[in-house]
Order: C-alpha cells, then structure tokens, then sequence
C-alpha cells in the first residue's frame, strides 16, 4: 500500500476545548487513543464530520494518527483484542491518512521476555492496520543491537513497510542514548534495500541527522497548539530563535490568528534550522 508524506512539518491537535470555530491547515495529527472509547471498544466518532467537530479542526485537512503515548493510554489498544479489526476498518471510512504503530514500552527493570512480546505486538499491530487498508508507519522500538538487528531483517524482508516512526521524548531523548537510537536507525534504513521515511515525535535536532538516512523527515509538532491555547504568541527574537510573548483574548475570540501565526512561525523556525539554513530565517525577518 503505497504511502505519499507531502508535509515535513505535522501539527498535533491535543483537543477541541477552549476554542470556537475549526482550526485550518493542510493537514494535521491527532493522537490515536483519543479516539477510542476503551470501556465500549469501539470509536467515539461515527462519521468524519463528528471528529473534525470534536476536534475544532478543518474538515478538509489530512489527518494522521501518533500512537506515541504513555503505556497507559496504549496497553489499552492491545487488550481490545479481536475489536481492533473493526476499529481500524471504521478509521479507515474517516479518511485517516496514516496511522503510526503504538510504541508500546521496551523497559529497563523488567524481564527481557517482556521486550520481546512488546516488539511482537509492535509487529503484529502493523499487520492489522495494514491487512485492514489502513496506511501504517511501523515504530521499531528497541533497546539492544539485536532488537534492532531483529528489526532490520523485519524490514528487509517485507516491502510494505515503507515508512518508520520514532519518539525522541523518552529513553532515546536521553543524551547518553540518543546517538545509540540514531545509530541503529540508519543501520535499518542503510538495511532495508529501498528508500525508507520517518515519522519523529520529541526532540527536534536529530533530524539532520536522520536526513542524512531516510528519504523525508516528518516532524510532528507539538508546540503550536498548546502556546496558543494558552493565548501565547511567537515573537522572532534576533532574527533567529523564537520567544513567546502573552497574548490574552476575548471571551469568546477564537484562536485561530494566533494558531496560524504560531504555525508559520514555528515551521519556518523548525525548516530553516533542522530542514535547510538559518540564513532563510534571516531573509523571512
């Protein structure tokens, strides 16, 4: 199932609160187990009208769904057993674009079966979604060289994988750890035989280093969306780096100005610094 990424820059929408009409945008990112009703196994949402309503977002954006999340929003997922099928085929008549695999936890302090059944699950997820027509990024969670070695026969071996997601927030946002994770993912692009692209969640520098690997970049952005909840807006301070100044509405006033200016300058800041050079942000000044 081929997979088209046309945006380098994805924001992510936490919620629908605090906010009046649709935010508008090419495209945008939601998180997969807001979406869920774990208690009934099934969507909260019946039609895409209902999710864009609920989420105050443009009905005719792109969305794509994360499954980075803390395990206890995730686990959930797994214990919905055989309903998984028929939430991913109800995803797939909203028109998700792309769903990234729930990065379910590789841990330290426990047993190393526990890691095992965790990348199995990871594995047996992106078959799912992908049996069931939905357009899947597959997240190679793993701790040691041979979990990644596993996973770089995984890809090597099934031309469907065609895109891999990555968070930088936990254990691979660590700096003693963040090279180690770099590593091992170019090793898998370098393994794979084909052209590969990454979704990344967290820490934004380590993408020019994974550019260096993978065919495009997607980084989801987080920033935007809760500065302007909190009505702070992005100000360009010595024509490079970004600060944020209060800027307090109305009862009522929507936040869409601010969203849309916090957007533009957020994505210029992240593809001028990570994506290309500083000297396009000076020139946009």
């Amino acid at each position: 199932m081929p997979v088209r990424l046309d945006h380098q820059i994805v924001p992510l929408v936490y919620h629908g609160s605090s906010r009046v009409d649709a935010l508008r945008n090419d495209i945008f990112a939601l998180r997969l187990p807001d979406l869920i009703n774990y208690s009934t196994g099934e969507l909260r949402f019946n039609t895409r009208s209902e999710l864009c309503t609920a989420f105050h977002i443009s009905p005719d954006a792109e969305i794509m769904l994360t499954g980075v999340n803390q395990d206890t929003r995730i686990e959930p997922w797994w214990g919905l057993a055989e309903q998984r099928i028929a939430i991913i085929r109800a995803l797939v008549e909203l028109g998700i674009k792309l769903v990234t695999v729930p990065n379910f936890s590789l841990v330290l302090d426990h047993p190393r079966h526990d890691d095992m059944h965790a990348m199995k699950r990871i594995g047996l997820v992106f078959s799912e979604f992908l049996n069931s027509g939905m357009p899947c990024a597959l997240h190679p969670n793993g701790r040691t060289e041979q979990d990644f070695e596993r996973w770089r026969r995984f890809i090597a071996s099934r031309d469907e994988v065609q895109v891999l997601a990555y968070e930088f927030t936990t254990g691979p946002a660590r700096k003693a750890r963040t090279t180690f994770h770099l590593e091992q993912l170019a090793k898998l692009a370098d393994g794979a035989g084909r052209d590969l692209d990454i979704i990344i969640y967290g820490k934004p520098d380590v993408i020019p280093i994974l550019r260096k690997s993978f065919r495009k970049v997607v980084y989801i952005e987080t920033t935007s969306f809760m500065k302007s909840v909190k009505r702070q807006k992005a100000t360009r301070e010595n024509n490079a780096e970004l600060g944020w100044t209060s800027a307090p509405t109305e009862i009522g006033e929507e936040i869409d100005p601010i969203f849309a200016h916090n957007l533009y300058e957020r994505e210029l800041y992240l593809k001028a610094k990570y994506y290309g050079g500083l000297e396009a942000l000076s020139k946009a000044a």
